[in-house]
C-alpha cells in the first residue's frame, strides 16, 4: 500500500519531532546527572527512549509501504 504524497510528508514531519524530543530528553537527562540528580537523569532518559521508539514505529511503517524516510537536521 502506497503512501499519499501529504501523508507521508506529514509522518516524515513527526518522525523528525520524535527525535527531536528524544534528543533533548537525553540533553536534560545529561545534565541533571552531571549535577547529581540520579533520579531526575533516570526518568528523563525514560522518556527519551519513548520518543525515540515513537520515531522508529513511524520509520518502519513508511518503510514497510515503500515509502522514504526524510530526517532532518537536529538543531
Amino acid at each position: 500500500m502506497k503512501l499519499e504524497k501529504n501523508v507521508l510528508k506529514a509522518m516524515n514531519e513527526q518522525i523528525n519531532k520524535e527525535f527531536f524530543s528524544s534528543y533533548l530528553y537525553l540533553s536534560m537527562s545529561a545534565y541533571c546527572e552531571s549535577e547529581g540528580f540520579p533520579g531526575c537523569a533516570k526518568w528523563l532518559n525514560v522518556q527519551s527512549e519513548e520518543e525515540n521508539e515513537h520515531g522508529m514505529k513511524i520509520y518502519h511503517f513508511i518503510h514497510e509501504r515503500g515509502g522514504r524516510v526524510e530526517l532532518e537536521a537536529i538543531d
